[in-house]
């Protein structure tokens, strides 16, 4: 027992020890480029807790470099989401049937919820209805709890999704 207080008192003393050198310290630091095509971004860091000196007003400079392939990554993935039309996310399949059925079942889900979408998508031989936009699985996994109770057959599934909508002030 007198043990581990012993070395939970000498952790904290420790743990202060090092916050308050920390504390202390005004960081400047710079990162060299990979390779001579590599962008350097700059950026000065005000507000940054640990990297500004809060009784002389000094702030740090951050460098950031960046390889040149990950902006033609984000150019191919921009180019696949323009083909697919739409971005990879998940939905919540309500049904898989007849299309009758598929229509009615899509104008009664969207009675009940008239603040999401509903899609209906027909892969050979049926007929799926598929509801939300949703960017993580988790927020798929809300609407089916929310849902359940007036459509109990409900799951999750992986779905190319339309793009979120922009706010605008």
């Amino acid at each position: 027992m007198k043990n581990n207080v012993l070395k939970a008192s000498l952790f904290a003393v420790i743990f202060l020890a090092i916050i308050s050198f920390v504390r202390g310290q005004n960081y400047s630091f710079e990162v060299a480029p990979f390779s001579e095509s590599d962008s350097v971004i700059t950026k000065s860091v005000d507000n940054l807790y640990l990297a500004t000196d809060s009784d002389n007003g000094e702030s740090s400079h951050l460098t950031i470099n960046s390889d040149e392939r990950l902006n033609e990554l984000l150019e191919i993935s921009k180019e696949e989401n323009k083909r697919n039309n739409g971005i990879t996310g998940y939905r919540v399949q309500i049904f898989q049937g007849e299309k009758d059925k598929a229509y009615g079942l899509k104008a009664r889900f969207l009675q009940s919820y008239p603040d999401y979408e509903a899609h209906i998508l027909f892969k050979t031989p049926d007929f799926r209805v598929r509801v939300g936009d949703c960017r993580s699985r988790s927020e798929a996994i809300k609407i089916k709890y929310l849902i359940e109770k007036n459509f109990p057959n409900a799951f999750v599934v992986e779905d190319v999704i339309n793009y979120p909508k922009l706010k605008t002030d």
